[in-house]
């Protein structure tokens, strides 16, 4: 881990991030990538798809959203995650959402809800199969896909749950989500979800139900950004209402790790990638 960080920082130094450097191992080769669909009106309401060169008819199809504090991050920064699973033959979707504070922290949930809807209602004309799309996300991008997935998505400007029947995943796969963080130490954090007028309405695991699609949770017991009791929080939850849930917990794999254990440079820090494919490959799915 230390040879990574110097490597890292060396990047830096020279006006490249973490994430650049990780993209610089992609080959770029066995997939065809279709960058900048607009499912919103917004430059940040948009999503690049990537089709792996073999595929089955009716292929399994992954969403994801990546992390930044709800703050940050950009799309273009992920395509190791999409040289990762289109080398699995499944298709990618890597969306971007509008961020904090030029948005309420509402509507970068509703954006995630919009491009999954947009994901489902157009992924058959990229060879993807509609019942069989899986949600995904990072750090905050976990908890964007986990509200999702809950259907937790339509939260009233009076903080109101209200949910509705619509489109839902076939399932969610979480890395070092934050789904019950209350209370809010962070003061970056803090400022994000400030609007709320209930708290509790800003937690994943506040609207879990027994219907809800069937969780992979992954988590890096080293983790000190997220804490892994999150994790481990929400599968008790999911399992006390009889939902499905399969939880896997690295050891000595931190909030970095795990997401960039993705990458075929740095595969052997955890095997969340061959746990995620062999979850999306065992679903069975309405």
């Amino acid at each position: 881990m230390k040879v990574l960080i110097v490597v890292f920082l060396g990047f830096i130094i020279n006006g490249c991030t973490p994430l650049e450097l990780l993209n610089a191992t992609v080959s770029h080769d066995g997939y065809q990538k279709f960058l900048n669909h607009a499912y919103g009106e917004s430059l940040r309401q948009t999503l690049d798809i990537y089709i792996p060169e073999k595929i089955k008819s009716n292929g399994d199809v992954v969403v994801f959203f990546y992390g930044g504090r709800w703050q940050d991050g950009s799309k273009k920064d992920y395509a190791f995650v999409a040289d990762a699973y289109t080398s699995k033959g499944i298709i990618t979707v890597i969306a971007d959402y509008r961020i904090y504070p030029g948005v309420d922290w509402r509507d970068f949930i509703r954006d995630g809800d919009k491009a999954f809807q947009w994901v489902f209602k157009n992924i058959n004309q990229f060879g993807g199969d509609p019942k069989r799309i899986f949600i995904m996300g990072h750090s905050a991008g976990a908890h964007i896909a986990a509200m999702v997935a809950v259907n937790a998505v339509q939260i009233d400007d009076q903080g109101n749950k209200k949910s509705i029947n619509h489109n839902r995943p076939c399932g969610l796969m979480g890395l070092a989500g934050p789904y019950d963080f209350l209370p809010i130490s962070d003061i970056d954090v803090k400022q994000v979800f400030a609007s709320a007028e209930n708290l509790e309405n800003t937690q994943p695991i506040n609207f879990v139900t027994q219907d809800a699609p069937a969780m992979l949770l992954m988590h890096g017991l080293a983790d000190t950004t997220v804490k892994s009791g999150n994790t481990i929080r929400m599968a008790t939850r999911v399992k006390s209402v009889n939902g499905r849930v399969q939880v896997k917990l690295y050891e000595k794999v931190d909030h970095v790790d795990i997401l960039i254990s993705l990458s075929s440079t740095f595969r052997n820090y955890s095997p969340a990638l061959n746990d995620s494919v062999n979850f999306m490959q065992s679903s069975l799915c309405d």
